[in-house]
């Protein structure tokens, strides 16, 4: 029963995030116009070193969520051939511009962090995690739209 339902949610998270041949050359835009852009980017890689330095010590705290930073957080869990994720980068991107000094937008490649993935049990891409500096962590699996992710950014990161 196990297998069968790994099985299922494999094939859901492949299907939902899959790209047609159709768009494979929106595709191979949309990533050259990302790669030209990550140097100047605000939203920063997060490995799982960094992860333990500046959001939380799950070594130190394994029980209990800890924010290290003085600043909120977004973690955007995400993978390269992901359809919604390449619709997502962009939203994030402007966020981190337009919260400058307010947040911190972090991305986590699910495809090369294993740790992290498995540490907040991400099982479908993409998803992401809002961590206040008090409270709990909330997340929010699936892409939505920049305004979605702006209602719970003012209503559970920046008050």
């Amino acid at each position: 029963m196990k297998k069968l339902f790994v099985t299922i949610l494999s094939v859901l998270i492949l299907t939902s995030c899959g790209n047609s041949n159709k768009d494979n050359k929106k595709s191979q835009t949309v990533q050259e116009v990302t790669n030209a852009s990550v140097e100047n980017s605000l939203v920063k890689n997060l490995d799982y070193n960094t992860f333990i330095k500046k959001v939380w010590d799950i070594e130190t705290y394994p029980d209990s969520f800890a924010y290290k930073g003085k600043l909120p957080c977004i973690i955007d869990f995400y993978a390269d051939w992901c359809g919604p994720c390449k619709r997502v980068a962009p939203i994030m991107e402007s966020i981190a511009q337009e919260y400058e000094g307010k947040l911190i937008v972090y991305k986590v490649n699910v495809d090369k962090e294993q740790k992290l993935p498995l540490i907040f049990k991400v099982s479908g891409i993409p998803t992401v995690y809002f961590m206040p500096t008090e409270g709990q962590p909330l997340s929010q699996v699936g892409a939505l739209s920049k305004e979605e992710y702006i209602s719970i950014i003012n209503k559970h990161l920046i008050n």
